[in-house]
């Protein structure tokens, strides 16, 4: 198993390296969801054991028990933009299927003129603001996940992308792949590659652009007291459309950023949470009563206003 798991991460690992794509195309995807797995500095592809697992991770739906659904809310850099995600999780015995809609947008981009646009800028031919309009970016992501063997489950995502922006629009589909095995009860790893087949953007002017794959490589380690449930867990997300001096770590056209996370449960009703996103601090906590979760997170970032992210959880 061990040989056959290397093998085909090595071969993903050459597969994307060798696909040409535009840098930063898909970064409203990779913000993250859901305030339990945010607060956890985004380290969740091996925990995945709730709703969002659509997102971190589409294997992890086969470990749901029950229906789940869950809303979020995120004020990201200050009110600058607002990320709102919703999504459906119906396990069914060895199988689970998974829809979610996700939207980022904000406003204020001011849209100018020159009064006299055939002549240069000048005292007499001043800049007019024409309009302030909004944009946006949507994607809506059709989930399936089916248990491999009793250890082992994959999952895939397929998502359709439309984007909204002054003067243009644009159109996208793209898939994601993920697996997630069971070492131990308390140890687990996982892999998903996001936008497996490099998504593609298609704009009404005629221009594309493509989203390279991110290979994301993670691990849980979990234990379980009389009345404390305690997990500790680790991301790495691996790009190939050299971000260099963007990301924490690069070495010509990949790229490496880490997730840390840490939860500590009492009685499976309250929970505190704490990461590191990416080398910025996070932290969170939560309350589950009866079939009902409401959790909160923080995101500390050093150059742009701080975020804050609410999300609730049903279950039935």
């Amino acid at each position: 198993m061990s040989k056959s798991i290397t093998s085909s991460i090595l071969n993903l690992l050459f597969l994307c390296s060798t696909i040409s794509a535009t840098k930063y195309a898909g970064e409203f995807l990779y913000l993250g969801v859901g305030a339990r797995a945010l607060g956890m500095g985004g380290a969740f592809a091996a925990v995945c054991d709730d709703a969002t697992a659509s997102y971190w991770n589409p294997a992890g739906l086969t470990h749901l028990t029950q229906h789940q659904a869950t809303l979020m809310h995120s004020e990201t850099f200050g009110e600058l933009l607002n990320l709102d995600y919703v999504t459906v999780a119906l396990p069914y015995q060895s199988a689970a299927i998974g829809l979610s809609f996700m939207r980022l947008g904000g406003g204020g981009i001011k849209l100018t003129s020159l009064e006299n646009p055939t002549q240069p800028i000048s005292e007499r031919n001043r800049v007019l603001l024409l309009r302030e309009e909004g944009h946006a970016d949507y994607s809506i992501s059709f989930s399936y996940a089916r248990l491999f063997s009793s250890k082992t489950s994959w999952g895939i995502n397929a998502k359709v992308i439309y984007r909204d922006i002054p003067q243009t629009s644009a159109f996208g589909m793209g898939l994601d792949i993920g697996m997630l095995y069971h070492i131990k009860n308390y140890l687990s790893l996982a892999a998903n590659l996001q936008d497996a087949t490099s998504t593609f953007l298609s704009y009404a002017t005629g221009s594309k652009e493509t989203i390279t794959p991110t290979l994301k490589l993670a691990v849980a380690l979990s234990k379980e007291w009389t009345n404390i449930t305690a997990t500790i867990a680790g991301d790495t997300d691996l790009r190939f459309e050299g971000r260099k001096y963007a990301a924490q770590y690069w070495m010509g056209n990949i790229s490496a950023d880490n997730h840390y996370g840490l939860e500590v449960g009492y009685q499976r009703k309250l929970f505190g949470r704490m990461g590191f996103d990416q080398g910025d601090f996070t932290a969170g906590a939560g309350v589950a009563i009866r079939n009902f979760g409401i959790d909160f997170a923080y995101l500390s970032e050093n150059e742009l206003d701080n975020s804050y992210r609410l999300s609730l959880t049903v279950a039935w």
